[in-house]
């Protein structure tokens, strides 16, 4: 499971802002994926009566400058996340091979962005589709649009902060299954001050997400773009800390046991074993009711399974009362008594 940390636009066109933002992230997170979102050709992206056009605009990064803070993650040991809103972002994207590219649900079905993403990045980058507020026909059609099968839905929605009532976990499990060829995300916009805000997180994480996305600040608190759902870099930390007990609660999945059950299941002292009642003589066929099953300090390599399966066969050798049954006691490759 990997961590993600978004700046998104926080940084409200002020470039050393985001600086020393993305530079704290660099060198003093635990996050393994930086997130930023690049917008260049702003008038593709909104029109002129959104009553944010003005303000949002005045915040744009030209590209000489998004470069310097993408060589900034990418000389760090992070990996890079580039969210793309506009046809021009995408092709400036694909110049630095990203990981992970995200078309953000907002725009989830336009063809010119989806066309320009098999055009130039499908080849080179995980496509991460945000689909929170979305309906299964677009998350759909925008998965059979593009020529890939490296995609990652991404679950979460950011309507200042998200109660985590909505998040409807139950929903999103559903479309884990529906769409089960894809990784999956959950990116958190709890309040920065829910005092639920970590369980809630870890808990989204718990439900086989491969990747968990926070919004972070240096400024925690502050009024800024997207603060009321961002984390501190301690609380980004802490985070990254317990995602780690996660996985190791997580385990491999393989439905054999592990080391630790294999402890728990020791035929003798902690499951009970076959023990004999009396003693029992080679060539005696042998019946249940030789035996009980108990917890006794022998150890047997029989499970309760394996002896009913040697129940008809019979003995190799002579067995006292009060033993355990062992493989040894039966011919492995004997049938039935006659």
């Amino acid at each position: 499971m990997q961590l993600i940390a978004e700046t998104a636009w926080h940084h409200e066109g002020d470039f050393d802002f985001m600086w020393r933002l993305v530079n704290e992230l660099c060198e003093h997170s635990k996050t393994d994926i930086i997130k930023c979102h690049v917008t260049l050709n702003f008038d593709e992206y909104m029109h002129p009566d959104h009553e944010i056009y003005g303000m949002l605009k005045s915040w744009l990064f030209t590209a000489l400058q998004w470069e310097k803070i993408i060589n900034l993650i990418q000389s760090s040991n992070k990996q890079l996340m580039l969210l793309v809103n506009d046809t021009d972002a995408v092709e400036f994207a694909a110049q630095y091979a990203p990981p992970l590219v995200e078309l953000h649900s907002i725009c989830l079905n336009n063809p010119f962005i989806l066309n320009h993403l098999n055009k130039h990045i499908t080849d080179k980058s995980t496509i991460v589709f945000g689909v929170g507020g979305c309906e299964i026909s677009e998350i759909d059609s925008a998965i059979k649009t593009l020529n890939t099968d490296k995609l990652l839905l991404m679950f979460g929605f950011q309507n200042f902060p998200t109660k985590y009532e909505n998040i409807n976990l139950s929903k999103i499990r559903k479309l884990m299954k529906l769409f089960d060829h894809c990784k999956f995300g959950y990116a958190d916009h709890c309040a920065w001050n829910e005092p639920n805000n970590e369980l809630v997180t870890l808990f989204c994480a718990s439900n086989g997400m491969d990747y968990v996305e926070k919004h972070v600040t240096t400024h925690y608190g502050e009024e800024r773009t997207d603060y009321s759902s961002a984390i501190s870099i301690e609380m980004l930390n802490q985070l990254a800390d317990k995602i780690k007990v996660l996985e190791q609660l997580e385990g491999s999945g393989r439905l054999g046991l592990n080391e630790g059950e294999k402890a728990y299941s020791v035929y003798g002292p902690l499951k009970m074993a076959a023990i004999t009642k009396r003693n029992l003589n080679k060539g005696d066929c042998f019946e249940l009711n030789h035996i009980d099953f108990k917890r006794t300090g022998q150890i047997s390599d029989l499970s309760q399974l394996d002896v009913l399966d040697h129940i008809g066969k019979n003995l190799i050798c002579d067995i006292q009362s009060n033993q355990v049954l062992m493989n040894r006691h039966f011919q492995s490759d004997k049938g039935k008594c006659k």
